[in-house]
């Protein structure tokens, strides 16, 4: 899996691409909770190409999206890839995630 941080007006943008397997999960942590640490921080992640994620990759997400809401920063899951969207869909975390169609969206969500 490749992950890539951008600067954004307004918030960083994480662009997660490939598969994710478990060893990425550390290397997931370690480049999104930085992110979300500090109050009034705002991310959106990219998950139009992800093309796979497993329990760990579900898990981090969850994590960072808590650790997110306890720390006062916001937290938008964009775009997420038809076998990525089946996932949440399946496992009900769509209705936990706050997921947008697009950067744009993501950007009007965390403005707000």
């Amino acid at each position: 899996m490749q992950i890539t941080i951008s600067p954004n007006v307004g918030f960083e943008l994480a662009a997660l691409a490939g598969e994710f397997s478990g060893s990425d999960a550390q290397a997931m942590a370690d480049d999104l909770q930085p992110l979300v640490a500090s109050a009034g921080a705002r991310l959106a992640i990219d998950l139009s190409g992800l093309q796979q994620i497993n329990s760990a990759g579900l898990s981090e997400l969850i994590s960072v999206v808590t650790r997110a809401r306890l720390c006062g920063a916001h937290v938008v899951l964009v775009a997420p890839s038809p076998f990525v969207k089946q996932v949440f869909d399946l496992t009900r975390l769509d209705n936990w995630f706050e997921i947008v169609d697009d950067v744009a969206d993501a950007s009007r969500a965390l403005r707000g």
